[in-house]
């Protein structure tokens, strides 16, 4: 009986299939379930693969479906970066580019305000082995999609705005997944501390991980 059922549901599935292809078009359709797999993925072991593919089927859906896609794309990202974008005093110095790629985490370094807007941005930083040149310093990331993993110090003083449309934010033990995820904090005695680091993240896709140490 589970048999029949099973080769049921496995008709039923390939009819819907065929019905919704025919309707929309099997590349809409793929990429539709490409990006349901990609996100599913992801949620599960945040691994780059399943950014890969969210992004691929993201880019056929936009091809196949230009005119609809673009418009939600826009006005979404409009109210998105509206709402989630920096303070003007947390921006400093920054720019542009397609891919960023940060690894400090094997010797000491100069740890200077930075901001910049990217595509793609993987980072890894150690804080524990950094330099500040100021006694408070601001780190600024957007982009579209990004994986970011940074060690803090329990004796910096932080201050954190970190915001995902779609993904998860872990900070200080604890984690937030799925969509719309935004997290605000600071350290109580922040004005108190030697050291101070304001943080902010902003992503349409995004893993960020931050750890106190």
């Amino acid at each position: 009986m589970n048999r029949m059922s099973s080769h049921a549901m496995l008709f039923v599935a390939a009819g819907l299939y065929l019905a919704l292809g025919a309707m929309a078009g099997y590349a809409t359709i793929n990429a539709v379930l490409l990006l349901y797999i990609g996100i599913l993925r992801f949620r599960e072991d945040r691994s780059r693969l399943a950014l890969i593919v969210i992004a691929i089927s993201a880019f056929v859906l936009i091809a196949n479906q230009i005119a609809i896609v673009l418009l939600i794309v826009l006005v979404s990202l409009g109210l998105y970066y509206m709402k989630a974008r920096p303070s003007s005093h947390h921006r400093g110095e920054g720019r542009a580019r397609f891919f960023l790629k940060l690894r400090k985490d094997r010797e000491s370094w100069v740890l200077p305000s930075f901001s910049s807007w990217h595509a793609l941005g993987d980072v890894r930083m150690d804080l524990t082995m950094a330099i500040p040149e100021e006694r408070t310093s601001s780190f600024v990331l957007q982009g579209l999609i990004g994986d970011i993993d940074l060690i803090v110090p329990e004796e910096y003083g932080i201050e954190l705005e970190a915001s995902v449309l779609l993904g998860q934010i872990v900070w200080n033990g604890t984690q937030r997944g799925g969509g719309l995820q935004r997290v605000v904090w600071r350290s109580p005695d922040y004005e108190l501390k030697e050291q101070r680091l304001k943080l902010q993240f902003v992503y349409l896709v995004g893993n960020i991980r931050i750890r106190p140490i």
